[in-house]
């Protein structure tokens, strides 16, 4: 769907108390059993042969965070990172967009699979509105009660971006 190229990009899910969440350096085209690690509540690998995605404690804070939350979708899709590479929230000009999107933190740019990323993302989530933000120089983040409504959420806030580029090309009345 051309939101994250290659290995890029990862997704977790909350089962009950242990989660499922990307292998590192598998693409999500052709994820399978084989490449999901299991991780325990307290983040440990329950089955042995796999590495997590780097992104890891980011996934585990949010779960940490937010009780409701049953997905979670990091991708780099093209649209959203060209404003979080700008260091700017994506521009509501849609009713969809600011519908879903009542607020849009976009975090600083940190290490990728740092602890220090990890907080901001999770300090951005604090307020119990955002379910969406933008990583700066980096992607998104999106969380849902399941992991189809987190990728929804990033597949909707990837069309507001585009959508948001495009209605700039067009001239004024």
């Amino acid at each position: 769907m051309g939101l994250s190229v290659g290995s890029g990009g990862n997704i977790s899910r909350r089962l009950g108390a242990r989660f499922l969440i990307k292998a590192s350096g598998c693409s999500l085209y052709d994820l399978s059993e084989e490449n999901l690690v299991e991780l325990g509540e307290d983040g440990a690998v329950l089955n042995e042969g796999c590495i997590p995605s780097k992104e890891v404690l980011l996934h585990l804070g949010l779960y940490r965070l937010l009780p409701d939350v049953g997905g979670i979708a990091h991708y780099h899709s093209p649209c959203c990172t060209a404003f979080a590479v700008r260091g700017m929230p994506i521009p509501p000009v849609t009713i969809n967009a600011r519908r879903c999107f009542p607020g849009m933190p976009v975090v600083p740019e940190l290490p990728d699979g740092s602890r220090e990323l990890a907080d901001a993302v999770v300090e951005a989530f604090r307020d119990p509105e955002i379910r969406f933000a933008l990583l700066a120089g980096h992607g998104v983040v999106s969380v849902g009660r399941t992991l189809t409504e987190a990728h929804i959420l990033a597949e909707t806030a990837e069309e507001s971006a585009r959508i948001a580029i495009l209605s700039n090309l067009v001239p004024s009345k």
